[in-house]
């Protein structure tokens, strides 16, 4: 993705300055159209405010549309960057109407229950305890703020979508949830069962949902 780009207000449309890596014949003479195109307006140099892009798909696909914000002067715009074709350049236009999404932070349950059972083989872990150990994570997560998890990699088959180890000082805070949950024996099994999975490739891991916004003025 490009950081420097070219803005005409008047026509509410950007052009990526070229440069390297992506410094070819092809891509600067693009440049160099859209100058002249828009030579009689008032272009100026915006730059991409980074971490703020919002997909429409996963972001591996090159027909995903995606949404980010730059710096133009003393303005923060919206752009959208997008295309019909793979076979032809994207389009970058500003625009007023960033698709609305909330932020928010989930576990794969799934993946979750499935680990928990398999950590407690060959024993088998009652329905409501598992239940109420899954509640337990989700009432956990609930009240963290998105903006402040800290994530280590982007979920590739989830648009918007980073992957982060369940934050570490509500490892013991989950522990003594499920104290009065689970029998003397069982609370050990759960107990090692937080260590073997709390990072970002652990059935505990959270995956953070991001929200394009305005910076506060």
């Amino acid at each position: 993705m490009y950081d420097s780009f070219l803005l005409c207000r008047h026509c509410g449309v950007l052009h990526p300055v070229p440069g390297p890596p992506i410094d070819d014949e092809e891509s600067i003479q693009e440049f160099n159209a859209f100058r002249a195109e828009h030579e009689a307006h008032v272009l100026e140099d915006a730059q991409r405010i980074a971490d703020s892009a919002l997909f429409d798909g996963p972001t591996w696909d090159p027909m995903s549309t995606r949404w980010f914000r730059v710096a133009a002067g003393a303005d923060e715009l919206i752009v959208r960057s997008w295309r019909t074709s793979v076979e032809e350049p994207r389009r970058h236009d500003v625009t007023t109407a960033p698709p609305l999404s909330a932020g928010c932070i989930e576990v794969d349950e799934s993946m979750l229950r499935r680990a928990f059972d398999r950590h407690f083989f060959p024993h088998a872990v009652r329905p409501g305890k598992l239940e109420r150990f899954v509640h337990t994570v989700h009432e956990l997560i609930a009240d963290l703020d998105p903006g402040e998890v800290e994530t280590t990699f982007d979920d590739t088959d989830v648009p918007n979508a980073s992957i982060g180890p369940f934050p570490p000082d509500l490892c013991d805070t989950l522990l003594n949830r499920c104290t009065p949950i689970f029998d003397t024996w069982e609370i050990e099994r759960v107990r090692s069962f937080i260590a073997d999975h709390r990072l970002e490739d652990g059935a505990l891991a959270v995956r953070v949902r991001r929200v394009l916004q305005r910076s506060a003025a």
